[in-house]
């Protein structure tokens, strides 16, 4: 099988719904979303603390389940046309919930704006975050269009993603910290100007 077949040359593709759209439709964004998205973490993996390798293979795991996400979204929450699409949930998002509290549990609290950066994995989790946060917006849009049957799936979607982008946030100021890297805080006058 080539890479390239040429049925997108047109400006359209094909949703697993075997329907035909322009690449511009909020369903084919949103998967362009997704796939930043997991692009992002490939490279926060790829950075990702050596002496903490359980957080390379979380990476990688939600990775797998933003495919789902992605699914879920084409299909608009239905899933009768496809049962084999397994949809992220409440035990997904419950599991992130795991992670967070197990590195906040290491991490001293929060006191304020801390700026995006620091050592290049916290930096590279902090940009996967914000694409994150865009694909979540992207989401939502999708709910908005979604009929009462669709919508389920999409909500626990979109709470995925929403502890998702908490996930990213407390990874990067872990490997801040284990980094030995000073959180940069930004004071009111320097949120204001923002």
């Amino acid at each position: 099988m080539h890479i390239y077949t040429g049925q997108g040359d047109d400006g359209r593709t094909l949703l697993l719904t075997g329907e035909r759209v322009w690449k511009d439709d909020p369903r084919v964004r949103f998967g362009g979303d997704l796939d930043e998205l997991s692009a992002c973490l490939g490279v926060v993996a790829a950075h990702a603390p050596h002496s903490r390798p359980e957080f390379a293979v979380q990476l990688r795991e939600v990775q797998g389940e933003l495919f789902a996400v992605g699914a879920v979204a084409h299909l608009m929450g239905r899933l009768e046309p496809h049962p084999e699409v397994r949809p992220v949930g409440r035990r997904e998002s419950s599991r992130l919930e795991r992670w967070i509290d197990a590195i906040e549990a290491e991490l001293t609290p929060l006191e304020g704006f801390i700026a995006p950066g620091g050592a290049a994995p916290a930096a590279f989790a902090h940009l996967a975050r914000t694409v994150c946060r865009r694909a979540e917006r992207g989401l939502v849009a999708l709910i908005h269009d979604a009929d009462e049957a669709g919508r389920p799936a999409l909500t626990d979607a979109l709470a995925y993603l929403n502890r998702l982008a908490d996930f990213l946030f407390v990874f990067a100021r872990f490997c801040n910290r284990l980094a030995n890297v000073e959180e940069i805080r930004l004071t009111t006058a320097e949120r204001n100007e923002r």
